[in-house]
């Protein structure tokens, strides 16, 4: 399911519901050693420090070189950012879990931002944005058998 906002490749995000508590999901979306379970393009994910707001960590892609990145934003059980510094710019995703009554709504919103956000959406984003329901349903499995 995705969302009715306006998609660009330099801004996008996707939305799916799942079928466990919120607690248990936002469990599972924290345990930053565990995104290469069900993000496919990752190889590994480094968290350096407790997962708290300004912690910092290292993505380690497929493709491309290593990421640093550190939490930007932090309200627990519901919401946090990541961002990655590009040249001129950032990669910023928030991820956001939402009650739905009987379910949970977990959504990837994805930015590219600075004055290269639209050459990194072309060169990235389109990429990004093509897996990203693969990558949802990913983890829409493996959270609902945590």
């Amino acid at each position: 399911m995705t969302s009715s906002k306006k998609q660009t490749n330099y801004h996008f995000q996707y939305s799916i519901l799942i079928n466990n508590s919120q607690q248990k999901v936002w469990d599972f979306l924290t345990s930053v050693d565990r995104w290469k379970q069900w993000d496919t393009e990752l190889d590994d994910s480094i968290l350096l420090e407790k997962f708290s707001f300004g912690a910092k960590g290292i993505l380690i892609p497929k493709k491309g070189p290593k990421l640093k990145f550190h939490i930007s934003e932090l309200t627990p059980n519901e919401s946090y950012t990541f961002v990655t510094k590009m040249p001129i710019g950032t990669l910023e995703i928030k991820r956001t879990l939402e009650n739905k009554g009987n379910q949970i709504e977990f959504t990837d919103d994805i930015r590219f931002t600075g004055f290269l956000k639209r050459f990194f959406g072309l060169m990235l984003g389109s990429n990004f944005k093509a897996v990203l329901p693969k990558v949802m349903e990913n983890f829409k499995r493996l959270a609902e058998h945590e």
